[in-house]
């Protein structure tokens, strides 16, 4: 699926995935909510992975306090490594 910028793509992730954090397990934030940007964390960052800024498996929702400090968490950072190597083999 295509998306035309970040909002129709987390609006698109809010409609088809449970509204908690992958991280905890702590119920999220609705949309009309503040702090809701801060609850989709991109897990390969936008300017050095830009292919995948509007890639749906590239997002990881999770509270704003996690996402302050995702480097922290292991399942971040397993997501960010398997990323990495499918974000590389696409490139050959």
């Amino acid at each position: 699926m295509r998306f035309k910028d970040q909002k129709e793509m987390f609006l698109f992730i809010w409609e088809t995935r449970p509204h908690v954090s992958e991280i905890s397990g702590k119920p999220l934030v609705y949309p009309s909510q503040s702090f809701h940007v801060w609850q989709f964390a991109h897990v390969l960052g936008k300017g050095a992975y830009p292919r995948y800024k509007l890639n749906p498996d590239n997002i990881m929702l999770m509270t704003k306090d996690e996402h302050e400090k995702q480097e922290s968490f292991k399942a971040f950072r397993d997501r960010r490594d398997e990323l990495k190597t499918r974000y590389y083999k696409e490139l050959t």
